[in-house]
């Protein structure tokens, strides 16, 4: 999935806001304003899974989207807004994607395609670069408020815990950005934190994932100021969970690795299967072929030596039977003669016409089937006698 469709997702949750009536006059934003909380139902248990905390008096919508196939894990994302619409945060779904630089696999279900790891404020730019068609104009960075940024440094601690093989890091960038709703200017704070696991393992386990964490503030022209020192002062993006829907989530998700690792199993064992099949067929064939040659090699043998001894009786004859056998030929007589042909072979005819035809099946007759007449010659001693 490429940042584009990412996006497009978002809008499909409603997340993103267009065609707003504005008032005149907008709410005042206070730091000291006061806080309700409201609670995020998971629809997928029917649980509460988060509780976020809101300025009083705003409405709220959230709910959880369940992991890509790159994480698994559920994530919240939400929007609160002021009563006249001016104000509003929201936190966006997760962006995900992994790499494996020595795997050649296509890319996760509902995960980017970024082969590498990003920093938050190259992912912003990124992220600046798809939603740049609403007329976006990009003014310059923000700065990072203290108690994000100690949650950040956490993140990156606590995944470096994981594993003394996994380097993590963690890092966290802002910009303001204008759009034009109207005539009206509306400013907004795009803030990301970008958590990136990298294994310094080689081979098929070299690489590792990220994920992106966007929240975004809207404001009127000149009221972007008191919303995120309100929202900074709290934390308020932050999505505490509940203990009940996490240990929901761990036992599904433990399910799902059960399943995942039974299937890899018995994918495993079939594969062994087949390869103990091959090896036995593979063993049969070589003892038949083993058997085969050898009996072949008892066969030559025995042949060898009775042609050995059947040339040693005729004494008269030894010298040009073992010039025959040496050679590997044999002394037929026929309609062309005497001559010299292979021994490979049991039946040798002639046509007179200085042509041989052998073969091993006495069944053969050439005649019909080669031009000519064919007449079977005799076999006789290397010297020519019967």
């Amino acid at each position: 999935m490429n940042l584009r469709k990412a996006l497009r997702k978002v809008c499909n949750f409603g997340l993103i806001l267009t065609g707003w009536t504005f008032l005149i006059i907008a709410t005042p934003i206070a730091a000291d304003q006061g806080l309700t909380t409201a609670p995020i139902i998971d629809p997928a248990y029917n649980l509460k899974a988060f509780t976020i905390t809101i300025p009083a008096g705003w409405k709220f919508q959230g709910t959880v989207i369940p992991g890509p196939e790159c994480s698994g894990v559920p994530y919240p994302v939400f929007r609160a807004y002021s009563p006249d619409g001016l104000n509003e945060m929201r936190l966006e779904p997760t962006f995900n994607w992994t790499f494996r630089p020595n795997l050649r696999m296509r890319t996760p279900s509902a995960c980017l395609d970024f082969g590498h790891t990003l920093t938050a404020e190259e992912f912003l730019k990124h992220y600046e670069e798809m939603i740049a068609t609403s007329g976006l104009h990009v003014v310059g960075p923000m700065p990072i408020a203290p108690s994000y940024q100690r949650r950040v440094d956490g993140v990156a601690q606590n995944m470096g815990r994981i594993s003394p093989h996994i380097h993590a890091t963690a890092n966290a960038y802002a910009v303001r950005v204008e759009t034009l709703n109207g005539s009206f200017v509306i400013e907004q704070r795009l803030r990301a934190y970008v958590e990136c696991r990298v294994s310094d393992q080689t081979g098929p386990m070299a690489g590792g994932g990220c994920s992106a964490h966007v929240d975004v503030l809207r404001a009127p022209k000149g009221r972007l100021e008191p919303l995120a020192e309100l929202v900074d002062s709290h934390d308020l993006v932050r999505t505490p969970h509940e203990d009940e829907w996490l240990q929901r989530v761990q036992q599904t998700l433990a399910q799902q690795n059960e399943r995942r690792f039974a299937a890899l199993i018995r994918q495993q064992q079939a594969g062994n299967a087949m390869l103990r099949q091959q090896h036995e067929q593979f063993m049969a064939t070589s003892q038949r072929n083993h058997e085969a040659f050898m009996a072949q090699q008892e066969s030559s043998f025995r042949s060898s030596m009775n042609n050995a001894n059947a040339a040693m009786n005729a004494r008269s004859t030894a010298a040009s039977d073992w010039v025959d056998y040496s050679l590997n030929q044999q002394t037929v007589t026929g309609a062309d003669g005497t001559a010299k042909v292979s021994s490979a072979y049991s039946q040798t005819w002639s046509d007179g016409q200085g042509h041989w035809y052998q073969t091993n099946n006495p069944n053969t007759n050439p005649n019909g089937a080669l031009p000519g007449n064919w007449s079977q010659t005799q076999k006789v001693h290397g010297n020519g006698t019967p």
